[in-house]
């Protein structure tokens, strides 16, 4: 429980729905996971102060993941620079027969594979091991 609420906490990790008994999943944590809960007879072997410690790695998860999001967002013109220039370069190579562009009938099997720009057309790699 904390200190700004009058209610515990869901049991289940990552949830933060309130319940009235301490240590029991919620409603919506009872309906979604149905089944697979099962409740136990014996009493529990753990505390409110293991459950918070346990759940204080799922928190950093999700605040890590919330930051690289963010971040994200604030690095878009920059990645975006950097994508297209990269593209761009990729494009030029294939276009002079340096690199492979997939999704090319070849000329001379004229099958659709990954082929090099040659003088005559796009050739595969099968099609080169045989010349």
């Amino acid at each position: 429980m904390t200190a700004e609420s009058l209610f515990a906490e869901c049991i289940i990790p990552g949830c933060t729905q309130p319940v009235a008994d301490e240590l029991t999943p919620c409603q919506t944590c009872r309906t979604i996971f149905g089944p697979m809960l099962q409740e136990a007879d014996r009493p529990p072997s753990y505390t409110t102060a293991d459950l918070a410690e346990r759940d204080a790695g799922n928190a950093a998860a999700y605040r890590m993941m919330r930051a690289l999001h963010t971040a994200a967002e604030h690095d878009d013109l920059d990645s975006e620079r950097e994508r297209r220039t990269a593209e761009h370069e990729k494009t030029a190579a294939q276009e002079r027969g340096e690199a492979e562009k997939a999704n090319q009938t070849c000329w001379l099997c004229e099958e659709r594979r990954t082929c090099h720009l040659r003088p005559r057309g796009w050739e595969c790699r099968q099609c080169r091991k045989i010349r």
